[in-house]
């Protein structure tokens, strides 16, 4: 009989890029499982808050591949879907009950539980 051994230690390996980003974009999570941070970001709290946000994406992209798109998210150019639903994107923005919204709007069901977690 086998077992695993779980390490006293918490391993966290999503790679994280401190880039030049564009006005108001704190960071993305890529679906590839990456992060990227706006590299202007210079008080330390604010970024451990934008990381810890970005990370639950991140957590919402490995849920979706677990469960074969049924719980998640997952995005491409013209869609992003959430929780098996899927909602068209195009030019930055996101149709979330029948309006345009910028892309990372807190009012998406996806970045209410990100802020929520955040805040936790």
């Amino acid at each position: 009989m086998s077992f695993k051994l779980k390490p006293p230690y918490n391993i966290d390996n999503t790679p994280i890029y401190s880039v030049d980003e564009e006005d108001g974009v704190l960071g993305r999570a890529n679906n590839n499982g990456t992060i990227i941070i706006n590299n202007k970001i210079k008080d330390p709290k604010q970024l451990d808050e934008v990381i810890k946000h970005e990370k639950i994406h991140v957590e919402d992209f490995m849920l979706f591949e677990k469960t074969n798109g049924k719980k998640g998210m997952d995005y491409d150019d013209d869609k992003i879907t959430y929780n098996n639903k899927s909602y068209a994107r195009k030019n930055g923005k996101i149709k979330y009950k029948g309006k345009w919204r910028q892309d990372g709007w807190p009012g998406f069901p996806w970045e209410e539980k990100a802020y929520k977690k955040e805040n936790q």
